[in-house]
């Protein structure tokens, strides 16, 4: 088995069985990889697996269940996929500790910082500004929140940032479609079956 490919859920984990699958088989989506988004690689699974689990959790967090069991199983789901995915590439037991700790670590990361750009948003929804008028800000954080993760040690190419903005497009998209499910449309992982797909534009 490869990553993301360890999916043996134990009985208190069942319910949110379900979703996982689902988030797991919305991550690995191909145009997700295509030329120029994210890496087909380890650390770009990873990033897109982190990117659709904060967001999951975030909406069940508005439905009041981010910090009960059901949220901490998913985000146990994912760490213990993680760390099946390092044994079974050869990492050894002393090792895997401490990449799974570096990789919750990232995790938070990137939810704090798209948690800055889509609270903000929701923030201004709510108040005085016009629909739309922070839609670029919106657009430029998560661009660059997912720019310096993805391709961190590598100057942009038109190709790379049309993938970005496409990629970045998807996730607001993403976020948008969660609002409006329910706990059982998550859960029974039916949810994301009407998700947005992406589409790369090449200029």
């Amino acid at each position: 088995m490869g990553l993301l490919d360890f999916l043996k859920p134990r009985d208190k984990t069942a319910s949110v069985q379900g979703a996982y699958v689902s988030i797991v088989k919305q991550a690995r989506r191909p145009e997700l990889y295509a030329p120029g988004c994210a890496p087909d690689n380890f650390d770009g699974r990873f990033d897109m697996m982190a990117l659709h689990v904060h967001l999951v959790l975030r909406r069940m967090r508005a439905l009041g269940m981010g910090r009960s069991d059901i949220g901490q199983d998913l985000f146990d789901m994912f760490f213990k996929d993680m760390d099946q995915a390092m044994r079974e590439a050869g990492v050894g037991d002393m090792g895997v500790g401490k990449k799974v700790q570096k990789m919750v670590e990232a995790f938070y990361g990137r939810a704090t910082a798209y948690d800055g750009v889509l609270d903000a948003q929701g923030d201004n929804a709510q108040g005085d500004n016009e629909p739309g008028e922070n839609a670029n800000s919106d657009i430029s954080d998560i661009y660059d929140i997912l720019s310096r993760n993805l391709y961190p040690d590598a100057a942009i190419s038109p190709q790379q940032e049309a993938g970005l903005r496409a990629l970045t497009a998807y996730a607001l998209a993403l976020e948008a479609h969660l609002a409006g499910l329910t706990l059982d449309d998550i859960l029974s992982g039916q949810g994301f079956k009407a998700a947005p797909q992406m589409k790369v534009t090449h200029g």
